[in-house]
């Protein structure tokens, strides 16, 4: 049993990382979302910004280095590429909060969870486009 749980981690190694990487970084994401918009009380859009911003730095060092394994040199081509990845999901993260909480009245946070879901999908999409054409593995 051992043995087959140890192959499935090193046939899906890079899936996981980005699972736990992904998983982290939605946690940085939701809680900065949520202590800037219930404790400093920011509009939803403003504290989805600037969570994104925290989390996007976050992601951009964990996905290169333990997700993707790149081996350019973290320059800021890459850096640029990986933010404009990233400004895609920004988007579809903040029309969704707008359908979710605006017209359907969803409460706040729970959409945010929501919407964390899908972009941890997209991001992990737009990631390998970013670190699989810089020279990984």
């Amino acid at each position: 049993m051992t043995g087959k749980i140890r192959a499935f981690m090193v046939t899906h190694r890079e899936q996981l990382a980005y699972l736990a990487v992904g998983c982290m970084t939605m946690l940085i994401n939701y809680i900065l979302y949520a202590l800037l918009t219930e404790l400093l009380t920011l509009h939803y859009t403003a504290g989805n910004v600037i969570a994104w911003a925290a989390a996007v730095a976050f992601s951009y060092l964990a996905n290169g280095a333990w997700v993707y394994r790149s081996t350019a040199s973290r320059g800021w081509k890459e850096a640029g590429r990986f933010v404009l990845s990233r400004l895609f999901s920004l988007g579809l993260e903040t029309v969704l909060l707008l359908l979710l909480i605006t017209a359907l009245r969803v409460n706040s946070l729970f959409a945010k969870l929501l919407v964390s879901i899908v972009v941890v999908v997209v991001n992990y999409l737009t990631g390998l486009l970013v670190f699989k054409g810089t020279g990984t593995r």
